[in-house]
C-alpha cells in the first residue's frame, strides 16, 4: 500500500476525514448521553484495523476515494440546493455553493464553499477545499448528519458516526440508476445504506431506526455528486416521512459572475 493509501485509510477509519462544526451548536455533542438508564455512543472504541490489510467496500471507495473533481477543467460553480421536510419538525430551504477556483499542477482544486446561508452557514477547515479531489460537499453534509442525529436522539455523534461506517464498508448496495441532468439523461449510480436497522442498541432511537441514506453519483455529472437523499419513514408505509432532506445538484456555471463562494 502506498504512503498515501496509507494515510487514506488511517484517515477514513472513524468515516470521515474531514472535521466541521456542523449543525448542532458547540461540542456539547461529543459526550455521552444516557438515555433511560442506557448509554448511547462510545459503546466500545472504533475497531483498530491494519492499513495494510484493510480492503475498502465499492461504497468506500466511490464516496472517499475516487477523484470527482477529475471531469472539471476550468473554474466552475457546483450549485446544490437543500430541502428538509417531514412531519416530526418545521423544515427549510437553504443552499451550498462550491466555487473550483484553481485547477492544480498534479490534478487537484483549490475552492471556496459556501454551506448554507445566515444562521445556518457551516464552518469548516481550510483545507477541506484545499488541494482536494473529492468533492467536499459529502464530508460536510455526513458530519452535519451525524450532530443532527445527536441533537434529534440525545445520542452521541460518534455513534451515529461508527454506524454508518459500518454500513458502508459491510452493508451498502451499489446499484446502476439513470437520472436526468441538465435536460438530458446520464448513467449514475445509487449507493443506499440503512445503518440502524440492525442496531443492537435501536430500542433508545426507535422512531428513526429506518433511517436510509441514498448517494447519486454520475461521471457525466460536474463534480461527480449529483445527490444525496435521507428519509426516516413514518410509522407505517401509507404515512408521509417523519423527516425527510435532499441535497441535489442543480446549476453548474462559470466562476466569479455571481460572487465567489465564501464562508
Amino acid at each position: 500500500m502506498t504512503d498515501l493509501r496509507r494515510a487514506l485509510a488511517a484517515a477514513l477509519i472513524p468515516l470521515l476525514a474531514v472535521s466541521v462544526v456542523t449543525r448542532a451548536a458547540g461540542d456539547a455533542a461529543d459526550t455521552e448521553v444516557k438515555v433511560d438508564g442506557a448509554t448511547i455512543g462510545r459503546l466500545g472504541e472504533p475497531v483498530a484495523v491494519d492499513p495494510d490489510e484493510y480492503k475498502f467496500s465499492e461504497a468506500e471507495s466511490s464516496l472517499w476515494l475516487a477523484d470527482h473533481l477529475q471531469n472539471i477543467s476550468k473554474p466552475t460553480r457546483l450549485k446544490y440546493d437543500f430541502v428538509r421536510s417531514g412531519t416530526y419538525e418545521e423544515g427549510f430551504t437553504d443552499v451550498v455553493l462550491v466555487d473550483i477556483k484553481q485547477l492544480n499542477g498534479d490534478g487537484s482544486k483549490n475552492a471556496d464553499m459556501q454551506f448554507f446561508t445566515g444562521e445556518r452557514s457551516q464552518p469548516f477547515p481550510p483545507d477541506t477545499v484545499t488541494e482536494i479531489r473529492g468533492n467536499p460537499v459529502l464530508g460536510v453534509y455526513m458530519r452535519g448528519d451525524v450532530y443532527d442525529m445527536n441533537r434529534l436522539t440525545d445520542g452521541s455523534w460518534r455513534y451515529f458516526q461508527r454506524r454508518i461506517k459500518l454500513a458502508l464498508s459491510q452493508a451498502a448496495v451499489v446499484e446502476p440508476v439513470e437520472i436526468e441532468f441538465a435536460g438530458k439523461k446520464v448513467q449514475a449510480r445509487r449507493i443506499v445504506i440503512t445503518p440502524y436497522a440492525k442496531d443492537p442498541h435501536s430500542a433508545q432511537f426507535q422512531q428513526f431506526t429506518g433511517k436510509r441514506y441514498e448517494f447519486t453519483l454520475s461521471k457525466d455529472v460536474p463534480g461527480t455528486l449529483y445527490e444525496i437523499r435521507s428519509v426516516v419513514p413514518g410509522a407505517s408505509p401509507a404515512d408521509a416521512p417523519l423527516l425527510e432532506e435532499r441535497l441535489t445538484l442543480t446549476q453548474v456555471g462559470s466562476v466569479g459572475a455571481a460572487g465567489a463562494a465564501s464562508r
